[in-house]
């Protein structure tokens, strides 16, 4: 096994590859953010990094709006003062953080493999990805997030070329790893992940650097200061979180090649057709020269070693939060594992980089085939150009497909009924028409804790109460309609409720299984309107359609009637 761990050094031309991949990132979200419109995450990382004072936002920080740590808020803040609050500005901050993931990601992989491997194999990951593609064009933590852990990658790798490194060194790791745990919940499990790759690659090598691993373990103490934000922030998933329990498909399918949400599985047809090619190979040197001995060579070098050990327990990261989900607490979730990508990344470039030199080398001469005397290797490279390219432009072409669904005004101004109070049953749209809408006072959210607790109201319901309450005592101006049921009804006999299009449903009791994130009327299921109003005899309700995705509902109080709500709340 070769040992040398100098590393490569591209040529300055190879680096057009990573300024093309970023390029292509940033012009789809400039293209997808022109469609999409803020949705309630988005929203509430709007709310808090275009407040003019840093002490309010801090303050709304603490409460339970976002169960996530500061960092990302504190830059974000810092952003918008100086790019401003457009869609675009802050969408672009969370592009960027992706554009810099993908090239430190090349860049360090590249100091091992060669460039079409390193490229191929950055490339299918960050340009494909379903997750990197959604989360390139919204207005949260991720590409920042997998920035910081790009960044961790490439000083671990720098740990193998430099087996004494120096203190300049470690405190920058120990202060990447300070942002990498106050940037996401997880981050603790990859910042630990990385130390568990540093342990077994050392013992591997039979090193030992407890400086190295202080730096690291040290860093969690930090985590500290978010600990009261922490124990408020958590408050809000009380007595239920909005994610279902797992199930053990749920982990196959990030595992599973052929289904994973890390990289697109038609580009999984590249290494199998280049597999082809290589064993066309192996089999015209056997019949040409069988009477030379196949050369055995190790390729596995001191750098793959460390690389390979760091993909493998960032792969298997999952396995360890799937367990602590159905043992202690569902927090399994495919974008909260986003730095999972740099595994299948380096995965990926050692694959390539053990095919093609041998389809382009000569293993007796170690000199370069002539491509035309060599088809095997001249359809390998042609393949990798071609996926390279389609690469390129997959985040340009799914930013042009990506259709968003239009807001609510346009419907329900359509009606006879527009100068009517509206009652979002939906807290996430209720947010976005305020924020959208050219008459949001027309719009309400009603609280209501019996209701929001109750069995049949889903996963989310409870979480979503204490959202709006927090929001209401941060921004009281904004969220001046979250108002209670005896506020509303006492104020109004005459408005429209906007649920989904069954707006009887049911959730299920205990839901088990991810596939209830995808339809989400599964784990949120408002059942104010039945409670409140369509076991209310003093109401009538006439449905009015659910042209688009939701229902629209006519709610009148019958003359004379007395209001038969019991609710104080």
């Amino acid at each position: 096994m070769t040992t040398n761990n100098k590393p490569l050094v591209p040529d300055w031309r190879e680096y057009l590859v990573p300024v093309l991949a970023s390029i292509s990132l940033i012009i789809a979200c400039i293209i997808m953010s022109s469609k999409k419109y803020y949705w309630n995450d988005e929203l509430f990382s709007y709310y808090f990094v275009t407040d003019p004072s840093f002490a309010k936002m801090l303050a709304a920080f603490y409460d339970k709006i976002n169960n996530t740590p500061i960092l990302y808020f504190a830059l974000g803040w810092v952003w918008d003062k100086i790019f401003g609050s457009e869609e675009l500005s802050l969408r672009l901050f969370s592009s960027l953080g992706m554009c810099l993931a993908l090239a430190v990601s090349w860049i360090t992989l590249r100091r091992t493999y060669g460039f079409w491997s390193t490229s191929i194999g950055t490339l299918a990951v960050f340009c494909t990805s379903n997750i990197i593609i959604s989360q390139n064009v919204e207005a949260r933590m991720y590409g920042l997030f997998l920035a910081l852990c790009a960044i961790a990658f490439l000083l671990y790798d720098q740990f193998y070329r430099n087996r004494q490194p120096s203190s300049k060194l470690l405190w920058a790791n120990a202060l990447v790893h300070v942002a990498i745990v106050h940037t996401h919940l997880f981050g603790g499990f990859y910042s630990g992940a990385i130390l568990l790759s540093l342990f077994l690659t050392d013992r591997y090598f039979r090193l030992f650097r407890p400086k190295l691993y202080l730096s690291i373990i040290l860093s969690w103490l930090s985590i500290l200061l978010y600990v009261p934000a922490f124990l408020n922030q958590s408050d809000a998933g009380k007595p239920r979180t909005w994610i279902p329990m797992p199930d053990f498909g749920d982990l196959i399918d990030v595992l599973n090649i052929s289904a994973s949400p890390f990289f697109n599985r038609f580009f999984l047809l590249l290494p199998l057709a280049i597999a082809v090619l290589y064993l066309y190979q192996i089999s015209l040197t056997r019949n040409n020269q069988s009477d030379l001995a196949v050369k055995k060579t190790d390729v596995i070098s001191y750098s793959d070693i460390s690389l390979l050990i760091f993909a493998l327990v960032f792969l298997a990261t999952p396995v360890f939060i799937w367990l602590i989900s159905i043992t202690i607490k569902p927090i399994f979730y495919d974008r909260y594992m986003i730095p999972g990508i740099l595994g299948w990344a380096i995965l990926f470039a050692f694959i390539f980089h053990s095919i093609l030199p041998a389809l382009v080398i000569d293993s007796k001469t170690n000199k370069r085939l002539n491509f035309f005397d060599n088809p095997a290797g001249l359809f390998s490279r042609l393949l990798i150009l071609a996926a390279l390219g389609i690469c390129l432009m997959t985040p340009i072409f799914l930013a042009r497909k990506f259709k968003s669904p239009g807001l609510t005004d346009n419907l329900v101004d359509q009606t006879q009924y527009s100068n009517l109070p509206v009652v979002w049953q939906i807290g996430g749209s209720f947010v976005q028409s305020l924020h959208y809408s050219p008459h949001p006072d027309k719009y309400y959210f009603i609280q209501d804790w019996e209701v929001a607790v109750n069995e049949n109201s889903g996963l989310f319901s409870p979480q979503e109460f204490k959202h709006m309450d927090a929001l209401k005592r941060n921004y009281p101006k904004l969220f001046k309609n979250v108002v209670t049921t005896k506020e509303f009804l006492s104020k109004y006999d005459r408005f429209l409720v906007l649920d989904y299009p069954d707006h009887t449903r049911k959730c299920p009791l205990k839901p088990v299984g991810l596939k209830y994130t995808v339809l989400w009327e599964d784990l949120q299921c408002p059942q104010w309107l039945e409670m409140r109003i369509l076991n209310n005899e003093a109401y009538k309700v006439t449905f009015l359609g659910n042209e688009n995705w939701f229902s629209i509902l006519l709610v009148e109080k019958q003359n004379g009637a007395t209001n038969m709500t019991s609710s104080s709340k």
